[in-house]
């Protein structure tokens, strides 16, 4: 099994977002680890269990099998069991050959008094 994604901690450039690989199973690609947001309409929050989904371009045959550059998408949902909101946080983008991520990321957040929030959380650079 290969390391990549590298196993650590990666930090959005901007400090508000963190992703914690805690492996990653190349037979399926599901990570496993932390999300956690530094700032929703509900405050800070974090997700714990699989968390992220990758996949390979390259191949055995081309000699290059599990290496960058990569597909890779995470994010964190949170709903309490009261369901009074349910907030999903997805990013979207790629593993570099520098061991950063570059992902577009996206907020949507429904709570049970009828507000409804949905946008962008802008492209960002998840670093070591």
């Amino acid at each position: 099994m290969s390391n990549v994604p590298a196993i650590g901690t990666y930090t959005s450039a901007d400090k508000n977002f963190t992703l914690k690989i805690s492996s990653a199973n190349s037979s399926n690609g599901v990570i496993t680890g932390v999300y956690s947001a530094n700032y929703s309409p509900i405050g800070a929050f974090s997700v714990e269990g699989n968390v992220g989904n990758y996949g390979w371009v390259f191949s055995k045959s081309q000699g290059k099998d599990g290496v960058a550059p990569f597909n890779l998408s995470f994010g964190g949902a949170q709903r309490p069991d009261q369901r009074p909101y349910n907030i999903v946080d997805n990013w979207n983008g790629a593993y570099l050959t520098d061991n950063t991520i570059l992902v577009e990321g996206t907020r949507s957040f429904v709570n049970s008094d009828g507000v409804v929030e949905v946008g962008s959380l802008g492209t960002l650079r998840f670093s070591l």
